[in-house]
């Protein structure tokens, strides 16, 4: 049984055989050319980095310093840049019959999100389009790996359903635009969407808890691998120009040419594609930079996926809050509220007319 999980982690904690699984390990060797390892740990909650130092090292199991094997961890938390970190003093086994506890996983309850996904297939008005995602889902193995793959190995929605949740903010994004762009079709922006990432499932072995790349998505990459997937049930089965329409969603999705993409969007359809892409993951990206920044802190250390930026957590959130809490009251008084702000030093002063 857990007692800390990795959001519950402050500076000064002992941990004493607490459970967590190894998500990366690797070698080093400190100034003094000593080996040690660095580990990521996680669970549910999130993941966070551990050193065993060589003087440790020597007396604890190789064979459990392994990425996938669950752990009992005795180690003090400590405050490396901002950010808690394990120093870890002895490494145990522990019982890996259940990961609940130790995958983290989307917010949102996937049978749910693929009943949600699942809908906007049905809006497809293109019968053919249509019955070809149909098929896809019907396959047992295409439609389990939809529902609890994870988008990325790090980085952004790097959790179990991630992918799926990604391809959901995405749908709903795309679908804000359909009053301002009533000329785009949208049966394709559904479907490239929903199809843009499938190669992420042979791009990534997953097993219990690790995610690691695999021959072909270190040798091919999850767009190739994707197009060449969807090729597999469409071949034969659309117009010429749909088809290729299909598999250009697909390769252009990442935008440039330097991010991957074999060749640049060249469609409305596909240019929304990109931009929402980059939003869903982008957005991720800034609320994991702001969760990661700890309570004595106002600012993050500098982010290499978000052009170096140190992210802030804000200092007028309360006040908001506040704010946003006393409209609520008026407003249940059925009053008409009429908002005067005026800031005066430091403090937002806001007032409300009655009818």
């Amino acid at each position: 049984m857990k007692t800390y999980y990795v959001k519950d982690l402050t500076s000064s904690l002992s941990l004493n055989l607490e459970p967590f699984a190894i998500a990366e390990v690797t070698k080093a060797e400190d100034k003094f050319g000593k080996a040690y390892l660095k580990l990521v740990l996680a669970d549910k909650t999130g993941k966070v980095e551990a050193k065993i130092w060589n003087d440790k090292l020597v007396k604890i199991d190789p064979k459990l310093c392994v990425a996938g094997c669950i752990v009992l961890v005795t180690a003090k938390v400590e405050d490396y840049r901002g950010k808690a970190q394990l120093n870890i003093i002895d490494l145990k086994a522990a019982d890996e019959s259940k990961l609940d506890d130790f995958i983290e996983s989307s917010i949102f309850d996937p049978d749910e999100m693929m009943a949600e996904l699942m809908g906007f297939v049905a809006q497809i008005k293109h019968n053919s389009l249509r019955s070809i995602l149909e098929e896809m889902f019907a396959d047992q193995n295409f439609s389990r790996s939809y529902k609890f793959w994870p988008a990325a190995k790090s980085v952004h929605h790097d959790f179990r359903s991630g992918l799926l949740q990604h391809v959901l903010e995405m749908l709903n994004i795309a679908y804000s635009m359909k009053k301002f762009y009533p000329t785009v079709n949208y049966d394709i922006v559904t479907a490239g969407i929903i199809l843009h990432d499938i190669g992420k499932f042979q791009e990534f072995d997953v097993q219990g808890i690790g995610t690691e790349y695999s021959k072909k998505g270190i040798l091919v990459g999850h767009i190739p691998l994707g197009a060449m997937e969807f090729e597999k049930y469409a071949k034969g089965r659309l117009s010429e120009d749909l088809y290729y329409h299909m598999i250009h969603m697909i390769l252009s999705h990442h935008g440039e040419i330097q991010y991957g993409s074999p060749v640049v969007p060249a469609t409305v359809e596909a240019v929304m594609l990109a931009y929402i892409d980059r939003l869903s993951d982008k957005a991720r990206c800034a609320v994991q930079a702001i969760e990661d920044i700890t309570e004595d802190r106002e600012f993050g250390n500098y982010n290499i996926w978000m052009e170096n930026a140190r992210f802030w957590r804000g200092g007028n959130y309360d006040e908001l809050e506040d704010i946003n809490a006393e409209i609520d009251t008026v407003a249940e008084e059925d009053t008409e509220i009429k908002l005067v702000t005026d800031k005066q030093g430091d403090q937002l002063i806001f007032t409300t007319e009655n009818e």
